[in-house]
C-alpha cells in the first residue's frame, strides 16, 4: 500500500513537472504580450496616445437670437418634410457663423454668415480640410485626404465602429496624425497617431481579439487565462514539494 500511493506521488509529481514546462513554454509567449503591453499602456501618456497634443477638439460656439427670418426658415424646413427639429446648435466652422439643426433622421447646417440664410448638407472636402487647419494648436500642412464609407472600413481598420462617412485627413508630422472629420456633423470624431497605432496592436495582443480588438469575452482569451491560472497553479505545487524549508516543516509535522 505505501509502495502504491509513493509510486502515485511520483507520477503525479512527474506529471505536473512536464505539465508545467510545457504550459510555461506555450503561455510564456502570451505572458510576455501581456506584460509588455501592460508596460506601454501604464507608462504612456494617454493624451498623446489620444492625439490630444496636436488639435483642439473643444468645438467653437456662438450665441445667436432667433430673429423673424431664421425663424421662419427652420418652420420652412420642419413642415415641408415632415421632420421635426429635435436640437440647434449654434457653431462656428473655419470662418463661417453655422447653425446645427438635427431633425429626426438628418442634420442639417444652417449658414447665417452676412444675413445670406443658406441650407445646406455636408461639409466639402475643401472646407473638411480647413475645419481641421482652424482647429490645430500649430499650423502644419496636409499630407493627403480620403473620403470613406462603409466599403474602405473593416473590422481592423482604425476607424472602426465610429460614424460614416468620414473625411481621413492625414498631418504631415512625425506622428503621422489623421485626424477624422465627419462632414455630415461638421465634428471631428476620431484622431489617430502612429503612437495610438502601435497602442491597438498592443490592445489586440492583450485581449486576444484579432478582429475587432473590442470584445474582451472572446474564448482565446478564456483559454489562455484558464491555462494561466494552471500554470501558476502547477508551479505553486512544484514550489511546495520542492522547496527544503517546507520539506523541512512537513518532517517537523510528522516526528
Amino acid at each position: 500500500m505505501t509502495f502504491f500511493i509513493l509510486s502515485m506521488k511520483r507520477r503525479v509529481h512527474r506529471f505536473t513537472r512536464k505539465t508545467h514546462r510545457y504550459l510555461g513554454l506555450f503561455i510564456g509567449i502570451q505572458f510576455l504580450f501581456w506584460t509588455i503591453g501592460g508596460l506601454y499602456f501604464s507608462w504612456n501618456d494617454m493624451d498623446d496616445v489620444h492625439g490630444e497634443t496636436l488639435l483642439d477638439k473643444t468645438e467653437h460656439t456662438f450665441s445667436f437670437s432667433y430673429n423673424e427670418p431664421v425663424r421662419k426658415l427652420l418652420q420652412f424646413l420642419e413642415d415641408t418634410e415632415a421632420k421635426p427639429i429635435k436640437n440647434i446648435e449654434a457653431i462656428v466652422v473655419n470662418k463661417d457663423s453655422l447653425l446645427r439643426v438635427t431633425r429626426s433622421n438628418d442634420i442639417l447646417f444652417l449658414n447665417l454668415n452676412k444675413n445670406k440664410y443658406r441650407v445646406r448638407k455636408a461639409l466639402t472636402k475643401e472646407e473638411s480640410i480647413a475645419f481641421v487647419k482652424s482647429r490645430l494648436y500649430n499650423a502644419m500642412p496636409i499630407k493627403s485626404t480620403k473620403f470613406l464609407t462603409e466599403k474602405e472600413i473593416a473590422n481592423k481598420h482604425e476607424y472602426r465602429g465610429n460614424p460614416l462617412p468620414v473625411f481621413a485627413i492625414t498631418l504631415e508630422h512625425e506622428t503621422n496624425t489623421t485626424v477624422y472629420v465627419h462632414p455630415n456633423t461638421a465634428k471631428i470624431t476620431k484622431v489617430r497617431n502612429d503612437n495610438w497605432r502601435k497602442f491597438d496592436f498592443l490592445w489586440m495582443l492583450h485581449v486576444m481579439d484579432f478582429e475587432t480588438r473590442d470584445h474582451i469575452t472572446n474564448w482565446v482569451l478564456r483559454v489562455f487565462s484558464v491555462l494561466g491560472l494552471l500554470t501558476i497553479l502547477s508551479g505553486f505545487y512544484l514550489f511546495f514539494i520542492s522547496s527544503p524549508t517546507l520539506r523541512k516543516w512537513r518532517e517537523k509535522l510528522k516526528s
